[in-house]
């Protein structure tokens, strides 16, 4: 049985736990030589946690001299969002008669801060009940490390959602498996395509989730991953293959596979991107659309336009007709904008393009060459004055009032008229024609048409 003594050496104030019997020589001075060179710095309090003794560990800890923090209390150093918490833990350490761990921030005698970790072991004698033995090891490398890391992991885990939110976003459906070929991730489009939700799906075999057939034999068709891992270089899909969704519905897919590489650029599973064909071919329609059509009016854009006028005076040459080519140009077309708004004005364009093309064949075509200029293309025609009538048509029809939100709008446009082959062999003569005849239409007024020469054909459509 140990009890506790005060002895008083070097002017400090120490407990010493010392052995009764008289042949032991674990004596003070021993003692106070082992806790002196021990790493971690020990403290030594009171009942009112007046430090009584520090070892040199927790001087040089908190950076003060030997025995200058003797018979003060040692919360002094506590950093003061920490005093709280470590209150709390200390009563209920009291309480259950327990030792108690904390990791705390202590303050230099610099006034730097440094992070440890406190062990505390409560002394309980009958006369000192209260006595504690502290133990303080310095873990600011590990904090710093911790941080590190902390930063680290942070990063990774927005990268993550970065790139979640990436292949969540994208058309493509995505999903990968491991060595073994189980399931690890699919993205949005590839649970819509297979109709297996995500958490459902991951450890699965990927012939459950992904199960393909070929679309003329109707028997399994090869594993495009196992294939990827076994030759390790990206494969495609063979042509026709058909996915058997979860609810037994089926699709045509197109899809590749590729092999994942860990750092020592070994196969770690496989990456398989694939799509829906109808969907692809749908995207190929609306593609092709956005690069021939107009956006606003939905009429050929002028590079379509160019081309079937080409065909069309090949047409004309080998069947020795005419082709008719109207330059039609919105008057005061500006004013209209102006006073009602490019909303407006858009509707006015579109309602305009709809009037021009009922006035025309349907084996002919109008394009919205730029702003408020339309061309026509009249195919395969006998006389110049065969384009008289349908010029006469539109400006007719463009000087219908238009009612756009509650506003009754008055138009008018002037048509330049150019025929081939009398203007021109190709498509830039005959535009540059036509062109010109619809400013000779322009300065004799609204609502007039204008031929080209030699033709000298004019006329005014009566509003």
């Amino acid at each position: 049985m140990r009890t506790l003594r005060t002895r008083y050496t070097d002017n400090n104030s120490i407990w010493q736990i010392l052995p009764k019997q008289r042949g032991d020589q674990l004596d003070y001075e021993n003692l106070k030589k082992l806790c002196d060179e021990f790493p971690l710095g020990i403290v030594l309090c009171d009942e009112k946690r007046r430090c009584l003794y520090s070892n040199q560990a927790y001087d040089l800890i908190l950076g003060y001299t030997d025995g200058e923090i003797i018979d003060t209390d040692w919360r002094k150093c506590i950093y003061a969002e920490d005093v709280s918490s470590l209150d709390i833990s200390w009563k209920n350490a009291v309480l259950n008669h327990t030792a108690l761990q904390n990791d705390i921030r202590l303050i230099r005698n610099d006034g730097s801060m440094v992070w440890t970790r406190l062990h505390v072991s409560l002394l309980e004698d009958g006369q000192y009940p209260f006595a504690s033995l502290l133990m303080i090891e310095d873990i600011s490398q590990r904090k710093a490390l911790e941080l590190v890391l902390q930063k680290v992991e942070n990063a990774l885990f927005e990268e993550k959602e970065r790139a979640q939110v990436t292949l969540d976003s994208i058309g493509d459906a995505v999903l990968t498996t491991d060595l073994a070929g189980n399931v690890t991730y699919l993205n949005l489009e590839a649970e819509h395509l297979t109709g297996w939700d995500r958490q459902q799906a991951i450890g699965k075999p990927l012939f459950e989730v992904f199960n393909i057939i070929d679309g003329e034999t109707r028997e399994t068709a090869p594993n495009p991953a196992t294939t990827a891992m076994q030759q390790n270089k990206t494969v495609a899909l063979a042509s026709g293959s058909i996915l058997i969704v979860h609810d037994g519905t089926e699709i045509e897919i197109e899809d590749s596979a590729a092999p994942i590489h860990n750092r020592d650029k070994e196969v770690t599973g496989a990456v398989i991107v694939f799509h829906d064909v109808a969907k692809s071919e749908a995207m190929m329609e609306k593609t092709s659309r956005l690069a021939w059509y107009d956006h606003l009016t939905g009429l050929p854009n002028l590079a379509l336009f160019n081309e079937r006028l080409t065909q069309s005076i090949g047409m004309a040459e080998r069947h020795n007709k005419r082709v008719g080519l109207l330059f039609l140009d919105m008057d005061d077309f500006k004013k209209s904008n102006d006073t009602f708004g490019h909303l407006t004005g858009d509707l006015l364009l579109s309602s305009v393009a709809d009037r021009i093309t009922n006035c025309i064949r349907s084996t002919d075509t109008v394009c919205r060459r730029s702003g408020d200029e339309f061309l026509i293309l009249l195919g395969e025609i006998e006389m110049p004055d065969d384009t008289k009538q349908v010029s006469k048509q539109i400006l007719t029809a463009i000087a219908e009032p238009l009612t756009i939100n509650d506003n009754e709008i008055m138009l008018a446009a002037s048509i330049g008229i150019s025929i081939y082959p009398d203007d021109g062999t190709d498509a830039t003569k005959l535009t540059e024609c036509a062109d010109r005849a619809m400013y000779h239409a322009k300065k004799s007024g609204k609502n007039n048409f204008y031929y080209s020469e030699p033709h000298n054909l004019s006329g005014e459509v009566e509003s």
